[in-house]
């Protein structure tokens, strides 16, 4: 039997030509998207996408599915307007984060909350560490898990409540034959004379990197900008590039990329945290309540 979910990462495979991207597009973890596909597979018993290296491709009778796919949808869509008020009681929670979070604590408690009930629906807002701080003080979204920003002391400010937080350790991403992959932990200066892999600037990580590199003496010039980890793996594979990624973030392929991570243990780099913040005062909400509890059940791992 399929379900709606199946159905709409079907579609967003068949979008973007990725797994991958469309489990980020999606917020979910590519092992979720990737069973989704495989258990569609299994109930039409045939193959729907051509698999290789570059991505994947649909094939006839993933066409014809994904024609069902679309009218599936759209009938659930207007059966659930024609309810009215039974749609009406479905919750929505909206989550301002950044991409690294989204793709992995986030995702994660999403793909929890969605398998214990359909009353809630959740959006996702896409912001770094400072936006994403206003996005929740003008209460446009209700929760936010994001790194700390320096500087900023949340028990202050207003319209925004500390909820948890864990302290986020840093990573040396590397390909699995890289020199330094044997290693049990690397400084900055390991790794300044090897091309960087960085988050865009204004990224807290990255602030903190450019002054731990300063602090060696030399000019940070990043070779590579994402912030996608799932494509930083990809570029990261067969290649001498090291980036930065706190634990929570980095992505549960790192090993099928072809990838490792070692501790980055500098007292250059100042300690940092993953938090999750609401908006205060919080709106009363059982659907809330749930998608807290998952995202601290996830972010303490």
């Amino acid at each position: 039997m399929t379900d709606l979910r199946s159905l709409t990462t079907l579609l967003a495979v068949v979008e973007y030509g990725s797994i991958h991207l469309a489990a980020r597009a999606l917020f979910v973890s590519h092992s979720t998207a990737s069973r989704q596909i495989r258990a569609l597979e299994e109930h039409f018993g045939t193959s729907l996408f051509e698999r290789s290296s570059s991505g994947v491709v649909p094939t006839a009778q993933c066409l014809a599915v994904a024609d069902f796919a679309r009218r599936t949808i759209a009938e659930s869509e207007l059966l659930a307007d024609s309810f009215g008020e039974y749609s009406g009681a479905v919750e929505t929670v909206s989550i301002v984060t950044s991409t690294g979070l989204g793709q992995t604590v986030v995702a994660d408690a999403i793909n929890e909350v969605m398998r214990t009930t359909d009353r809630v629906q959740v959006t996702i807002i896409d912001r770094g560490s400072i936006e994403a701080l206003q996005v929740l003080r003008n209460r446009q979204a209700d929760l936010c898990v994001n790194f700390s920003v320096t500087g900023h002391d949340f028990a202050s400010v207003h319209g925004v409540r500390k909820v948890d937080q864990v302290e986020a350790q840093n990573f040396a991403v590397l390909d699995a034959n890289h020199a330094l992959a044997s290693r049990s932990s690397l400084h900055i200066r390991d790794m300044v004379d090897y091309p960087v892999g960085a988050l865009p600037a204004g990224n807290t990580a990255r602030m903190r990197i450019e002054q731990a590199v300063r602090a060696q003496g030399q000019v940070f010039s990043p070779t590579l900008e994402a912030t996608c980890p799932v494509l930083m793996l990809r570029a990261l594979a067969g290649t001498s590039m090291i980036a930065m990624m706190a634990g929570r973030s980095i992505p549960s392929t790192l090993a099928e990329a072809g990838c490792t991570a070692v501790p980055v243990e500098d007292p250059d780099i100042e300690a940092r945290y993953i938090q999750i913040l609401e908006a205060d005062p919080r709106r009363d909400s059982d659907g809330l309540d749930l998608m807290i509890d998952a995202l601290r059940k996830h972010l303490r791992g």
